[in-house]
């Protein structure tokens, strides 16, 4: 390996409890020929004092002392002042590897490239739970120049990259929110080559108190508005746009989303609202040629998954997941509080309790109604109405009475039609012109990766769910066939990837064919 000088650059801002475990991976790092720029960024705890420990205890570190401007301004100071001809980011929070710089920077010289990143860990700050997250491959198939650009994790930490990349094009982070999705799209493409190390090199805290993703970006009322702005306008300042057009509005609107189903529990109602409505306005400004239209998802949770693939705004509002078209067919006498620990759930329990289908696309009015049935496996309890006894909740904090009625009688099966008989037509009197796409999405028999795969244990048990689901699909084509069907499961990719992140359960499939499945889809807009 040729020696070189790296400068790893620490934005400080009242982190004082978690600087010394970052800072004793930081100084420990296996290649020792490091620069390391903390800077603190104005901040009111003890984190300066801690900077100044270690800066007296170690001569390859500097401390740098200003007024509190935001991370990314402190970032960019940090590229000004990196005397390395090698740069990196970490946050203080954070923690590293001890072969982090050697590994990702003998990568780097191996393959001439500008930019090198690796896998990280996402490590829950509340239960030290770790989760593996790829950075430049889906079940080790390396993404294509354009999926990266949408697929890859954003964050300007797990990386390394010359600073003459940076000087060359006078790059910089805008000051404002998401500022790091505003510029990795860039940088991947701006680099003569960008290189990988698949391997889990970084330690990122989630769920920590007080950090920016759980407080500061709440108070911006247009999150993500300046950072898509400012990335589209880069990629016209470097002369590239044209090239990226295309990509580019994919990108924009896949980050949005990501910020929409990060802040759907976290805004009030109205603040939402508005934020989708900045997001509308925005796409139909920067790329008013692709499809604007709302659209309403009713179906298993992975379905969302699938049409994040393609490149139209999903409004967590119109999403229904962990309900049935049953528990839609008879009006509540009384509705109960619903509590679940995982909020989002908690919400969509909430929307079936409260039966707000219908209201809600009289009130926002989407062009178009994406379904798969996936939701139709579970047994319905009918007590004052119907409810579905969905794996949400079934963890949700609880009690109601009633009587059960297994998915698979036939008391359930002619419910069900009825129901989907009702559900149509209560669509089609609001919406007349609303045009239903079905996916015909069945759990998944096998899980693996493109190496191989095997039945899951509860096979048998999943055919005979499918079996029922089937009938169900088949209903729908023989008496409804203004409805559009999308087959899904002959594509050969149709399994449940090992490695999911929220655990590998037929009920999800991998990534790569629900990319497939939403080009699949998207034939029918």
């Amino acid at each position: 390996m040729i020696k070189e000088l790296v400068t790893l650059i620490l934005p400080v801002y009242n982190v004082a409890d978690y600087i010394d475990q970052c800072m004793e991976t930081v100084t420990a790092q296996t290649y020792p020929d490091l620069e390391i720029l903390l800077i603190n960024d104005g901040s009111t705890d003890d984190s300066l004092r801690v900077l100044r420990k270690w800066e007296d205890a170690d001569k390859r570190v500097r401390v740098i002392d200003k007024k509190n401007e935001g991370v990314a301004a402190t970032r960019n100071l940090g590229v000004h002042e990196a005397k390395g001809t090698v740069i990196g980011f970490v946050d203080p929070d954070d923690w590293l590897d001890l072969s982090y710089v050697e590994k990702l920077l003998s990568k780097m010289q191996e393959e001439d490239a500008e930019y090198v990143e690796c896998d990280l860990w996402r490590v829950d700050g509340r239960t030290g739970k770790m989760i593996y997250r790829s950075c430049g491959s889906r079940m080790g198939v390396p993404y294509t120049h354009e999926e990266h650009m949408k697929y890859g994790p954003t964050a300007t930490y797990k990386a390394l990259s010359r600073k003459a990349l940076w000087d060359r094009y006078d790059l910089h982070m805008p000051s404002c929110s998401f500022e790091s999705p505003a510029i990795y799209s860039l940088i991947l493409t701006l680099s003569k080559k960008n290189s990988y190390v698949p391997e889990a090199l970084y330690y990122y805290r989630r769920f920590r108190p007080a950090s920016l993703v759980e407080t500061g970006y709440s108070a911006d009322p247009l999150l993500g508005v300046e950072a898509m702005n400012f990335l589209v306008s880069e990629f016209k300042r470097c002369g590239i746009y044209d090239q990226y057009k295309s990509v580019l509005s994919s990108v924009v609107t896949y980050r949005l989303n990501d910020i929409l189903a990060m802040q759907y529990h976290r805004k009030p109602s109205n603040d939402f609202q508005k934020l989708v409505k900045a997001y509308e306005d925005l796409r139909s400004r920067l790329f008013p040629q692709n499809h604007q239209e709302r659209y309403v998802v009713f179906g298993g949770y992975n379905l969302n998954r699938i049409l994040l693939h393609m490149d139209m705004l999903q409004n967590p509002v119109l999403r229904f997941n962990f309900c049935s078209l049953i528990s839609l067919s008879k009006k509540r006498e009384r509705t109960y509080p619903i509590h679940h620990k995982n909020r989002y759930r908690e919400i969509m329990l909430e929307k079936e309790e409260k039966q707000s289908y219908f209201r809600t696309i009289e009130e926002i009015r989407p062009a178009y109604l994406f379904m798969d049935l996936l939701e139709e496996r579970f047994d319905i309890l009918e007590s004052d109405s119907y409810r579905t006894l969905s794996d949400a909740r079934e963890g949700a904090d609880e009690q109601i009475e009633g009587r059960r009625i297994p998915r698979n009688s036939k008391e359930c099966t002619e419910l069900w039609k009825r129901s989907f008989d009702h559900f149509f037509g209560s669509n089609i009197e609001i919406l007349p012109q609303l045009k239903v796409i079905v996916l015909e999405n069945y759990l998944s028999e096998k899980v693996g990766d493109p190496h191989g795969q095997k039945d899951f244990p509860e096979i048998g048990k999943i055919r005979e769910t499918n079996a029922v689901l089937k009938d169900y699909y088949a209903f729908i084509k023989e008496n409804y066939p203004q409805i559009q069907v999308v087959h899904t499961s002959d594509l050969s990719l149709y399994y449940t990837d090992t490695h999911f992140e929220y655990g590998a359960v037929p009920s999800h499939l991998n990534e790569i064919v629900n990319q497939q499945i939403a080009e699949r889809a998207g034939e029918y807009l």
